[in-house]
């Protein structure tokens, strides 16, 4: 029968499997997104019927409100898509100056 303990030479390697996840974390959370990876929210239909509206006014404003939630996370890629290719661009521009490709004097 196998134990579920680890083997005593495991034992040193233990702290640092458990930091890899710990470090691969933040790298997804950093990813830079791109405007594509950005999906606008579709908005609620609105309701005409008066009635309609009185009867569901609770679930109407939990769309709208949904909606809105949506649209601050859509604003908010496409911020982090923009701020992204601004580094992306300064980048570039930084190495072209560095090549000093310009005229000369």
């Amino acid at each position: 029968m196998h134990s579920l303990l680890p083997k005593p030479s495991m034992i040193g390697l233990l702290p640092f499997a458990l930091l890899v996840p710990v470090l691969l974390i933040p790298a997804v959370l950093a990813r830079a997104e791109t405007s594509l990876d950005c999906l606008p929210p579709v908005p609620p239909s609105p309701v005409q019927d008066a009635t309609l509206r009185a009867e569901y006014q609770q679930e109407i404003g939990a769309e709208y409100s949904n909606y809105f939630d949506e649209a601050q996370a859509y604003l908010r890629c496409l911020e982090a898509a923009r701020s992204s290719v601004t580094e992306e661009i300064n980048r570039a521009i930084a190495d072209y100056q560095a090549l000093r490709l310009g005229p000369s004097d």
